[in-house]
C-alpha cells in the first residue's frame, strides 16, 4: 500500500508540473562587500550585466548584531566563528563558511531588481571557501586571496511588476577575490531561480529541508 501511495504522490507532482511549467532564470551578478569595514550594514551587492533579469541589481544583507567593531577583533570573531570550525581535510583540505542561522541572528536577506521590470525579494545563505592548498591549516599568503563562493536560495517571494505574483527557490555558484588586508570580496556568481505562481510554488520549509533537495 505504502509503495502505491508513493507512487500516486509522484504522479500528481508529474502532472501539476506540466499543468503549471515553472519558469527558470538565470543570469550573472557581480559585485562587492566588506564584511570586517561595512559595521551595522553588511551587504553584498552591485549589478546583474547578463541573463534573465539583466540590466538589474541584486543585494545580499547579513545581519552582523553582537560582531566586534573594531577591525582585527572582528575578523577574529568571523574566522574564529564562521570558518575555524568547518576545516575539512583532504587534498587539499578546505574552510567553509556558511553565513545563516542559527550562526547569525537571521537568515541573510537577498533582493532582486529587473530594472524596468520587477523585484524580487526572500532570504538566502552564503558560503565562502578558503582552499588550504598546503594542507598546514595555517592560511598562507597565497591562499587568503579568494576561493569559491555559492549559496542556496531558500524562498523567492514579494516580487512587484512582472514577478509580482511569482515564488520559488534557487542556488547561485561563483567565486570571490579578497583583498588580504582589509578582507573586502570582489564577487562574482551565477544565480538560478525556479519560479512559479506563487499558489503552485514550493510551500515554505525548514531550512533543513531545503538543503536537502540541492545536496
Amino acid at each position: 500500500m505504502m509503495k502505491k501511495l508513493v507512487l500516486v504522490f509522484i504522479g500528481c507532482l508529474l502532472v501539476a508540473g506540466v499543468a503549471n511549467a515553472a519558469i527558470t532564470k538565470l543570469f550573472l551578478c557581480d559585485g562587492s562587500g566588506d564584511m570586517v569595514g561595512d559595521v551595522g550594514a553588511v551587504v553584498y551587492g552591485g549589478g546583474i550585466p547578463i541573463g534573465d533579469l539583466a540590466p538589474g541589481t541584486w543585494s545580499i544583507a547579513l545581519n552582523d548584531s553582537g560582531w566586534p567593531t573594531e577591525a582585527g577583533a572582528r575578523w577574529d570573531h568571523i574566522w574564529n566563528t564562521f570558518y575555524e570550525p568547518n576545516y575539512s581535510s583532504g587534498d587539499p583540505s578546505v574552510w567553509t563558511a556558511t553565513f545563516d542561522t542559527p550562526l547569525l541572528p537571521t537568515r541573510p536577506v537577498l533582493y532582486l531588481e529587473h530594472s524596468g521590470v520587477g523585484s524580487m525579494s526572500g532570504i538566502a545563505d552564503m558560503r565562502f571557501q578558503v582552499i588550504d592548498w598546503d594542507n598546514d591549516r595555517e592560511v598562507d599568503p597565497d591562499e587568503c586571496d579568494g576561493g569559491e563562493l555559492s549559496g542556496m536560495v531558500i524562498i523567492i517571494e514579494d516580487g512587484t511588476g512582472d514577478y509580482s505574483d511569482l515564488c520559488g527557490t534557487g542556488s547561485y555558484q561563483g567565486d570571490y577575490i579578497r583583498d588580504c588586508d582589509t578582507h573586502a570580496d570582489a564577487v562574482t556568481f551565477w544565480m538560478d531561480l525556479l519560479l512559479d505562481e506563487c499558489g503552485m510554488a514550493t510551500e515554505p520549509a525548514s531550512w533543513g529541508a531545503i538543503k536537502a533537495l540541492y545536496q
